[in-house]
């Protein structure tokens, strides 16, 4: 049976849209990849927002749990605000202005009197001391979370860290979990809650003496 030219059109239409439908099934999961692709940042993009949250200059609050092989815990929270700092944890507040570190342990009712700069050169806070441009960076996910791995290069020559993971929120690069191989003999880890950038004030830091003058005062500068 012969099709009329109106019905050759129409199965010659219908023919090019099944044809342009699988082109265009065939093509999408390229364009998702590639859009995907697109709108996902760098590692050393993540890692970097993430890092000037730590170090901006409206300061940063957080509280936070320390794990190091299953061994050592510690909990509390810490503000930090450029050299300023304050953290409490278990019986101990600190108070650091920049100038002066206040060390409060209630349990002794006793207040100790430290130079901030002494403490930068303990040896086991240089372990985990920093330097951005001795590592390889990568980046994957972690359930909906980004987590950016880092490892030091071969030439690295400061860093003691061997491998750095940290998982990061992708609305706001607060971080998660910080996880640190040191040595390459154990790893660390810090989980992080209320995690809040900005609007630090000043007084913060300041330690309140009035509040504590009938503590035993000690000057260990």
């Amino acid at each position: 049976m012969s099709m009329t030219p109106i019905q050759t059109r129409q199965r010659g239409w219908r023919l090019g849209l099944l044809s342009l439908m699988a082109l265009c099934m065939a093509l999408l999961p390229s364009a998702l990849n590639a859009a995907e692709k697109q709108e996902k940042p760098q590692a050393k993009e993540v890692f970097t927002k993430t890092y000037d949250h730590f170090y901006g200059k409206e300061g940063v609050r957080f509280n936070y749990k320390i794990s190091i092989l299953g061994i050592y815990h510690e909990e509390g929270w810490a503000c930090y605000k450029g050299d300023k700092s304050k953290s409490a944890h278990a019986n101990t507040v600190m108070w650091n202005n920049g100038s002066l570190l206040y060390k409060l342990r209630l349990d002794k009712r006793l207040v100790e009197i430290h130079d901030p700069k002494v403490n930068k050169e303990d040896q086991m806070l240089q372990k985990f001391k920093f330097y951005p441009d001795e590592f390889n960076y990568s980046l994957t996910m972690e359930g909906s979370d980004y987590l950016v791995t880092l490892k030091a290069k071969k030439d690295a020559k400061n860093t003691k860290m061997k491998e750095v993971r940290i998982v990061v929120d992708p609305e706001t690069y607060y971080p998660r979990q910080l996880r640190i191989r040191v040595l390459g003999l154990f790893w660390a880890k810090v989980t992080f809650t209320d995690f809040k950038a900005g609007n630090i004030a000043d007084s913060t830091f300041d330690f309140p003496k009035e509040k504590y003058s009938d503590y035993k005062m000690e000057d260990h500068r």
